[in-house]
C-alpha cells in the first residue's frame, strides 16, 4: 500500500473531530465525572482569554490529530498492512494513548495555568480527575485508533 498524505489528513481530522464530539458529549452527561475540558486546556497555553482559548485548543486538537492521523497511516505504510487497519487502530490507539497520556503528565512544565493554579493539571493518564475521566481518555484514544483506520480504509 502507498502511503496517501490527503487521505491520512482526512482520516486524522475524522477521528479528532468524532473523539473531541464524544468528549464534550461526555462532559455534558456526566459533569462530576469527566472533568477534562480538553480544548480548554490546550488554548489557555497560548492565550487567556476562555473564549478564544476553546477555539485555539480546537485548532491545536485538529493539528494533533493530523498528526496522529498521519503517524497511523505511517506505520501502516512501514508494516506493509493493507487490510484490517480498523483491528490495527485498536493496536495504534492504545500506543497514542501511552504518548498522550505521558504528555498530561507533563502539562504543569508546559502550562502556566496549570502552574498558577488556575487550571487542575491531568497528571498522567489524565489520573488526577475522576476514573470516569481516566477511562474516557483511554477509550477515546483507542477509537481515535479505529476510526483513522476506518476513515483512511473508506478513502484509499
Amino acid at each position: 500500500m502507498d502511503f496517501d498524505a490527503a487521505a491520512a489528513i482526512v482520516a486524522g481530522l475524522g477521528g479528532g473531530a468524532i473523539m473531541s464530539a464524544l468528549l464534550y458529549m461526555g462532559i455534558g452527561m456526566m459533569p462530576k465525572q469527566m472533568k477534562m475540558n480538553l480544548f480548554l486546556m490546550l488554548g489557555t497555553m497560548m492565550v487567556q482569554d476562555k473564549r478564544m482559548a476553546y477555539i485555539v485548543g480546537a485548532m491545536m486538537h485538529g493539528a494533533m490529530s493530523i498528526a496522529f492521523g498521519l503517524a497511523h497511516v505511517a506505520l501502516y505504510t512501514a508494516f506493509g498492512l493493507e487490510s484490517a487497519l480498523v483491528v490495527w487502530g485498536v493496536l495504534f490507539g492504545l500506543a497514542h494513548w501511552l504518548i498522550s497520556g505521558m504528555g498530561l503528565g507533563m502539562m504543569p512544565t508546559m502550562h502556566s495555568a496549570i502552574r498558577r493554579g488556575e487550571l487542575q493539571a491531568p497528571g498522567a493518564f489524565a489520573m488526577n480527575f475522576p476514573t470516569m475521566t481516566a477511562a474516557g481518555f483511554f477509550m477515546l484514544h483507542v477509537i481515535f485508533g479505529i476510526l483513522v483506520g476506518a476513515f483512511y480504509t473508506a478513502l484509499i
